[in-house]
């Protein structure tokens, strides 16, 4: 593996890094277990100290069950976006935030993927339901959603 210089690790970091930027991480410390997740990022301006994110699952036939819950849930089919080859949901019931350093540190340590830009289409679902959420706080739907 290459080791390029810090200063452009840095760049490629701030230049990959934005609202809808899907990243794979390594490693992700859950609740109960430690898993490599999706995460797409939320925030409008990623230069802020804390970032806040959904996690995207392969694992859709529980929440396909529940109707219910289906309005909290941006489904993507099956070889709609590349970097999603199954069927995938965004579960935009709960944010998590993640400091933009620790980011930065997995991103230089190759423990976390810059994966592409969410599409529009999905990205524009995902503030809709934000907007709506009764979940997310109102100081972090600001942080989210379009001024």
């Amino acid at each position: 593996m290459i080791n390029l210089p810090k200063k452009l690790i840095d760049e490629a970091f701030d230049e990959n890094i934005c609202q809808g930027t899907v990243i794979y991480y390594v490693k992700l410390p859950l609740t109960v277990e430690v898993k490599n997740k999706f995460l797409v990022l939320l925030n409008r301006d990623c230069s802020q100290p804390d970032i806040y994110y959904f996690l995207s699952t392969s694992q859709t036939k529980f929440y396909e069950s529940h109707r219910k819950l289906r309005n909290f849930f941006v489904f993507i089919p099956k070889n709609t976006v590349p970097f999603f080859p199954l069927v995938t949901l965004i579960d935009c019931r709960n944010h998590y935030l993640v400091g933009r350093n620790k980011l930065r540190e997995k991103y230089g340590n190759h423990e976390l993927n810059f994966k592409g830009i969410l599409p529009a289409q999905f990205m524009n679902e995902v503030i809709r339901i934000v907007r709506k959420s009764p979940l997310i706080p109102p100081k972090i739907k600001k942080l989210i959603l379009p001024t």
